[in-house]
């Protein structure tokens, strides 16, 4: 198979499969998977923008879980992201910050700019590096990194390939981050109509039972979920589904 061949099947299957993943992590695999197979670079990783990493179960908001945040193949070459991260410097974060690719052909040189980024690209023999912002629009959405074991001049079709498959991750990872932005928006709203109209409900009952207002009936509701330090809505699922009496 060429290189375009390739290239064409490898786009196809990315088009293909992600629009039903609707997972951050799919997406994030899919596109270190077709860089590997487009570009043959020693390794490549992604880095997500805080914003758009997973929501954590509730009581994990303080976990610190780099999975959350980056894919690396191999795993070891997250090592650099979480560099870049702790120390607010490297070829990703200039490449995020210029919304443009960088790339270094010897690391080696760059140890008085990035000392601790290059010397842990050193300890993981790692001689280049390209590093390509995934952004759309004002949207930015993380950096595509490839590396190499040996030195290699990145070349403008590599950075064209590299630019093209992160950009189609992004706009997936965007489409991805507003669906799940509206899916919850849609469940607190369908939460809060669920809970309007129990404490309408509740409000009925008790009102009829003490010959009094709607409103008059809601302010006891309140005073009792108050006395108990509980919530209005929970006070109100007891009257209308456990028989609560105030």
């Amino acid at each position: 198979m060429s290189e375009s061949e390739l290239l064409v099947a490898v786009l196809a299957r990315f088009a293909r499969l992600l629009p039903a993943a609707h997972e951050l992590p799919h997406i994030v695999d899919e596109l270190m998977r077709s860089a590997v197979e487009v570009l043959a670079p020693g390794g490549v990783t992604v880095a997500l923008s805080p914003e758009l990493s997973p929501d954590k179960p509730h009581g994990d908001q303080h976990r610190s879980d780099r999975s959350d945040h980056f894919g690396g193949l191999p795993e070891e070459l997250l090592d650099l992201e979480v560099c870049q991260r702790d120390c607010a410097r490297g070829p990703g974060v200039v490449a995020q910050t210029r919304g443009a690719p960088v790339t270094v052909t010897d690391i080696g040189r760059y140890h008085d700019i990035w000392p601790e980024y290059a010397s842990i690209a050193v300890q993981h023999r790692i001689s280049s590096v390209a590093a390509i912002p995934m952004r759309l629009d004002d949207t930015e959405v993380g950096v595509l990194s490839l590396y190499s074991l040996r030195e290699r001049r990145w070349s403008a079709q590599d950075l064209s390939v590299a630019t093209l498959l992160a950009g189609m991750a992004t706009g997936h990872i965007v489409t991805t981050n507003l669906v799940q932005r509206h899916r919850r928006v849609t469940e607190q709203l369908q939460h809060a109509l669920v809970s309007r109209v129990v404490v309408e409900q509740a409000k009925g009952v008790i009102a009829h039972a003490k010959h009094t207002t709607p409103d008059a009936a809601f302010e006891l509701i309140r005073a009792h979920a108050r006395r108990n330090r509980v919530t209005v809505h929970a006070v109100a699922h007891g009257i209308v589904e456990l028989g609560l009496r105030i």
